[in-house]
Order: structure tokens, then C-alpha cells, then sequence
């Protein structure tokens, strides 16, 4: 026993003088972590035109940034934001540092903080979280022409490419800031359906300006098909995170011509060939229409919930166009519209009013209606089967909301957003209401 335990120190001794002796790495990791940091800083410094970033933000947005860096840690942006930060160049500071692994720090405030930042009313996002983007990011990959890195705190991901010289003019012409400013004709189209007429096919195209994410609806074969890509503004017109491929025709975007407001046509091309999109005013392409009504009554039936809409119905380009925000009585004023769905029951729909002292919320001209849906259209009808008897809807502004509510045709829905839903009307499609939800 005694010998065996002598041989057991022996072994001992010797494994630990072997690992004296023996090193993993020739150097410590604070010198390998700081080589590591400095060829991060030689690759994003070394682009001679810069990067073009694309950031798909953790709730899926889409957005497209042009990125400087120098060594003093310095960064010059643009971004397609809106025509101001496609136009103007934004210098601001950026780290790269050693966190849990090598990590992109822009650390003052600039373009790329818009998409972070929590205050809802800067991006239209959602209070606390903004649009769920980040400033601060890990680098995943690094490789001769391009960087990928993953945000820490929301899970954006953001990849950097080489900019050519082309690339930066594109910036610099004001080229992006002309894409932005051209495709705000897009929404004066007075029909909800805006369809891109390319090569003898019509894409159908419903964007979300607030997830910058399009939806892409086409027929082919006589069977719909649809997809869903990122967007940004690009040379005086859109691109797609990915093209639209449709057999051998590819679709990467658009170029914006021209729009005329009298015939409601945009010019555009597509891959250098002239194309139109134009307004449609019949059925959808898009095959969720069959399905989206039932969702959005599932998600106002389950619990104490209900959709909202502020601006009432939009007619032929006039948003508010029954001026429903002039309702009040002489202690209220119009608040919104409520819809609230009551499975095995009867639906609510009524204005809500807010009395002066803005702290009562008070119902007026209630209606119950029974809410119809053809499955194999999506088409959905609203049938009355009571008001409150001591309260009726009066002429005008109110009772112009109920009729166009109670129209036999009906109406598609339509998931505008992650937080909304578009009632567009069956007999006519320049009439459409937005439901929010917003609790």
C-alpha cells in the first residue's frame, strides 16, 4: 500500500512538470486578444470606399446604412432612414473592444441609434424597445470583403460589404435620398391595391413602412404565390433584401420615374426595362386575405382585448373622411372607434369618447353586430342586430361610419403590420379603415 501511494506522488510530479513545461499558446490571451482586436481594426479601417451595411433589426426590419471607419475611431454614415440621413453624412465614435468576445461599439449617439432607440415616438416602434435594433454588436465573422456581426442586446444582424466607388456615389449624388423621396408617391395611390405590371406578370405589393419588410403576390400557373422580403431605398428607387424569382423573370426592386397623380401611374423600370405600377380595384392576390379576418377577430376575442382606429374610415384619399374626429357632446370628445369580438356571442362596435377632465372614457352609439366570413375569399360582412334604443348613431359624421361598417359587400382584411390590420372595402377599394392594437 505504502509502495503503491509512492508511485502515485511519482506520477503526480511528473504530469505537473510536463505541464510546466508545455504551452497551448505562445502567447497570453491578452496578447492574442489584442492582435485579434487589431486586425478587426486594420480590416473595417482598410475599406478604401467604405461598407454598405444592411441591419435586419430583431423584429425583422430592414435597413440600409453606408459606414466609414477610420483609426482614430471615427465613423462617417449615411443611412435610408428617411431623405435627411440618405442625404446628410453623420460622423460620430465607435470601440472595438474585448466584451465576452470582440465587439463593434458605436458609442455616441447617431443613424444607427434611431432603430435602438426605446422612445416609440422617435421611430415609431414600440415604447422600451424602439424597433428591437442594437448599437452595440459582436463580430461573428471576418473575411476580405465583408464582417458579420450579431447585436447583444436585441439579436440584429448586421453585414458589412466592401463599398465600390460606384456605391458611394450612389450615396453621395443623393441618389439614396432621391429613392426615398420618390416612393412617397406610393401612398398617394388612391386605390389599396398597387400592383407592379412587369413582363406580363402583376405583382401585387404591400409594404410595411414600419418594418421596412414588403409582401410580393403574383399567379403563376393559376395558383397564387407570395413572398415577403426586407427593402431599402437604393439608386432612385427600391431593392429587395432578395430577389423576387418567378420562373426566369427576377425582380430585385424598382427604379422610380416618374408618377402622375391624374392617372395614377408610376413609372419605374425593372432590370432596365420600363414597367407601371398601377392601382387595382378588385380582389387581392395576396392568399392570407382568406385567413387574416379570422385572426383578427381570434385576437380580439380571447380576453378583455379590442381593436381600435383613431381616423375612422379613408375614402378616396382623405384620411378621416366622415370627419368622425369632430364627434363630441358637451362634456366628451371622440377618443376612437372600438371594435371588440364575442365568440358565441354578439360583437361591440361603438365610438369611445373622453369626457373634459381626461380621465373617463365614456361609450356612446353602440351597435352589436354578428361579423360573417367566406373562407374561400376571405370576404367578411358585418350585420347589425341592435343599437343601445336610448342612443342611436346620429346623421352625420357617426352615422356616415356605421352605414359604410354595415355595407352588404363587405371588406377584406389585411395584416398591415405586427400591430395593425387594413379593412379595405369589397365594392371599393379607395375605401378602407386601419384597426391598431395597441394594449
Amino acid at each position: 500500500m505504502k509502495k503503491t501511494f509512492l508511485y502515485y506522488l511519482l506520477a503526480v510530479t511528473l504530469i505537473a512538470s510536463c505541464r510546466k513545461d508545455t504551452h497551448v499558446f505562445d502567447k497570453s490571451p491578452d496578447e492574442r486578444i489584442n492582435e485579434t482586436l487589431t486586425a478587426y481594426q486594420q480590416a473595417i479601417s482598410g475599406s478604401a470606399y467604405g461598407w454598405n451595411g444592411n441591419l435586419v433589426t430583431g423584429s425583422g426590419g430592414f435597413y440600409r446604412f453606408y459606414f466609414s471607419f477610420d483609426n482614430n475611431n471615427r465613423v462617417k454614415m449615411y443611412s435610408d432612414w428617411d431623405s435627411s440621413t440618405a442625404s446628410v453624412l453623420k460622423e460620430s465614435s465607435y470601440r472595438l473592444k474585448a466584451l465576452q468576445q470582440p465587439s463593434l461599439i458605436f458609442d455616441t449617439y447617431s443613424y444607427i441609434h434611431i432603430l435602438a432607440d426605446p422612445d416609440a415616438g422617435v421611430n415609431g416602434g414600440t415604447y422600451g424597445v424602439g424597433l428591437k435594433s442594437d448599437f452595440e454588436f459582436r463580430i461573428d465573422t471576418v473575411t476580405a470583403d465583408s464582417i458579420s456581426l450579431t447585436g447583444r442586446q436585441n439579436g440584429s444582424k448586421l453585414s458589412l460589404r466592401k463599398a465600390t466607388q460606384g456605391d458611394l456615389a450612389v450615396w453621395q449624388n443623393k441618389q439614396v435620398q432621391a429613392g426615398v423621396v420618390s416612393f412617397r408617391n406610393f401612398w398617394k395611390f388612391l386605390l389599396y391595391w398597387r400592383r407592379l405590371n412587369y413582363g406580363g406578370t402583376q405583382y401585387e405589393l404591400q409594404f410595411d413602412s414600419t418594418s421596412k419588410n414588403v409582401t410580393i403576390s403574383w399567379m403563376a400557373g393559376g395558383q397564387a404565390q407570395t413572398v415577403k422580403r426586407g427593402y431599402y431605398f437604393w439608386a432612385n428607387g427600391v431593392s429587395f433584401s432578395d430577389p423576387v424569382i418567378n420562373g426566369s423573370q427576377t425582380v430585385p426592386g424598382f427604379t422610380i420615374t416618374g408618377f402622375n397623380g391624374s392617372t395614377q401611374v408610376m413609372n419605374v423600370t425593372v432590370n432596365g426595362t420600363a414597367a407601371t405600377i398601377t392601382g387595382y380595384n378588385g380582389p387581392p392576390i395576396n392568399p392570407d386575405v382568406k385567413n387574416a379576418a379570422a385572426r383578427w377577430a381570434a385576437q380580439s376575442g380571447a380576453g378583455d382585448n379590442y381593436w381600435i382606429s383613431v381616423d375612422g374610415f379613408h375614402v378616396n384619399g382623405v384620411d378621416d373622411a366622415y370627419n368622425i374626429k369632430s364627434l363630441k357632446t358637451d362634456t366628451t370628445k371622440y377618443f376612437y372607434l372600438l371594435y371588440k369580438t364575442n365568440p358565441g356571442s354578439v360583437d361591440a362596435f361603438f365610438p369611445v369618447f373622453l369626457d373634459s377632465a381626461k380621465n373617463s372614457l365614456v361609450a356612446n352609439y353602440r351597435s352589436w353586430l354578428v361579423m360573417t366570413i367566406t373562407p374561400s375569399t376571405g370576404r367578411t360582412r358585418f350585420a347589425e342586430t341592435s343599437q343601445a334604443p336610448s342612443d342611436p348613431w346620429p346623421a352625420g359624421p357617426a352615422g356616415d361610419t356605421r352605414t359604410q361598417m354595415l355595407n352588404p359587400n363587405g371588406f377584406y382584411f389585411v395584416q398591415s403590420s405586427s400591430y395593425s390590420y387594413d379593412m379595405v372595402s369589397v365594392a371599393d377599394a379607395k375605401v378602407w379603415l386601419t384597426w391598431y392594437w395597441i394594449f
